[in-house]
């Protein structure tokens, strides 16, 4: 089975991991899907769900949607949720899903250089 790109990108932006997973490198696939997903439940959980709210902060949410599913799951589970109250703890719940969707970017754009074609992939034209 060939394995493509555009796909490899697309599963790395909706599960973090999946990408890695789908290039070979499942070790790391493992590592990071716990970690992210660790990241932003975490965040969700120190604001009750009030940190992922399209309707009162779309800037915060277009990083965390970074994460894709989770941050789907993250805004439909925490429908209605009450704003979190200005608080460290609060401000360290934000902090903490933002952080997920930024490393999942990263993630994103480390599955495009791991999937992409190698040297030795390219045919040389002596």
């Amino acid at each position: 089975m060939k394995k493509t790109l555009g796909l490899a990108l697309l599963l790395a932006w909706l599960v973090p991991g999946a990408g890695h997973w789908y290039v070979g490198q499942r070790v790391k696939a493992v590592v990071f899907c716990f970690v992210l997903i660790g990241l932003f439940t975490t965040g969700v959980l120190l604001t009750d769900g009030g940190c992922v709210d399209l309707g009162r902060h779309p800037w915060a949410f277009l990083l965390q949607a970074c994460e894709g599913l989770v941050a789907a799951a993250g805004l439909l589970l925490t429908a209605g949720a009450p704003e979190f109250p200005a608080s460290k703890l609060g401000d360290l719940g934000m902090l903490l899903t933002l952080i997920g969707g930024a490393l999942n970017v990263l993630l994103i754009a480390d599955t495009l250089y791991r999937g992409g074609p190698r040297e030795t992939d390219v045919k040389s034209h002596d």
